[in-house]
């Protein structure tokens, strides 16, 4: 395996979802993956989930509140969190313009 992949334009596949999510794949390998997320004012994840690994998001856009195990953490652009995925999370976007955030998950958990 390459230690590093030739950059590439933003052209990752975009996984639609319902309920005013969208999830773009920009970088994949077998240990970790990089996602762009755009959550529209007001929709929330759902109920909170947990999955092995751990997860860096850095909000690019708009505002994010993440509920890890109970906790209310709200960020704002250009802050950071680090959680590990054993945890229970969920997160919504109580703004009123759209979220967008960058997050790294190792190992990856989107297809």
């Amino acid at each position: 395996m390459p230690a590093e992949e030739e950059p590439r334009e933003s052209g990752g596949a975009t996984i639609q979802t319902i309920d005013g999510k969208s999830i773009q794949v920009l970088a994949r390998s077998e240990n970790m993956e990089g996602l762009l997320v755009t959550v529209e004012p007001g929709t929330d994840w759902g109920e909170a989930y947990s999955h092995r690994g751990e997860e860096i998001r850095y909000l690019l856009e708009g505002t994010l509140e993440v509920d890890i195990a109970g906790k209310k953490y709200c960020l704002k652009e250009g802050d950071c969190l680090w959680h590990a995925s054993e945890v229970p999370h969920t997160l919504r976007n109580p703004g009123k313009k759209k979220a967008r955030y960058f997050v790294v998950i190792i190992p990856p958990s989107f297809s």
